[in-house]
């Protein structure tokens, strides 16, 4: 039984959001590498500018710089917006705890987060940026897609600087991962017209 071309549109959409935002809505997480290794250049080229990122020498340092955070209007204004993004978002804390690991090695994850809390590895995620990667996931976006990377951008531009920023957002660019607005879906008008001329091509 053929489906409906409503049927057939609301597929559309659905793949259309899956593309902008790779990741979310429960997809996998396509983009984490690229992701991670966009961070891992960006994080030695300001080593190499001799702008390294900022280190806490306690987690107590670490929670300050979170307060300083949730202080801001930048952070109230990010979790208001990435609501829609996901539905969990409303049940999540507002501000995270921030916590070492009880094993901390300096091997693994520099840091991980379950949306509610930001685990920290003693040896290797005592940093701002760590902190601030982690922070971004718990504003609701539990992937590193594109809504994931612009909230990012948004939180190092204005606690780490705009260096910092520029920097990342060229690391990002180099591997083709976008940050920006996310493109408008057809509507389905135009997404009638072009599947009609594809069939017009195929036969």
């Amino acid at each position: 039984m053929a489906l409906s071309e409503k049927t057939l549109y609301e597929q559309y959409l659905m793949k259309h959001a899956e593309k902008q935002n790779k990741g979310a809505k429960h997809t996998r997480d396509s983009e984490r590498l690229k992701c991670y290794r966009a961070e891992w250049a960006f994080q030695n080229e300001m080593s190499k500018k001799g702008n390294p990122i900022p280190t806490f020498s306690t987690i107590e340092e670490a929670r300050k710089f979170a307060k300083k955070i949730y202080k801001s209007k930048t952070w109230p204004k990010l979790y208001a917006e990435s609501g829609g993004e996901d539905f969990l978002n409303l049940f999540r804390y507002k501000e995270p705890k921030v916590v070492l690991k009880q094993k901390s090695s300096g091997r693994g994850n520099a840091g991980h987060t379950d949306g509610y809390s930001v685990t920290l590895d003693k040896y290797a995620g005592l940093d701002a940026y760590t902190l601030i990667h982690e922070l971004t996931h718990c504003l609701g976006h539990m992937h590193h897609g594109r809504s994931f990377r612009k909230a990012l951008l948004r939180l190092v531009g204005t606690f780490l600087g705009a260096e910092y920023k520029k920097e990342l957002k060229s690391q990002f660019k180099k591997r083709k991962l976008a940050f920006g607005e996310a493109r408008k879906p057809m509507s389905f008008e135009q997404w009638k017209t072009c599947r009609d001329r594809l069939k017009k091509v195929r036969t």
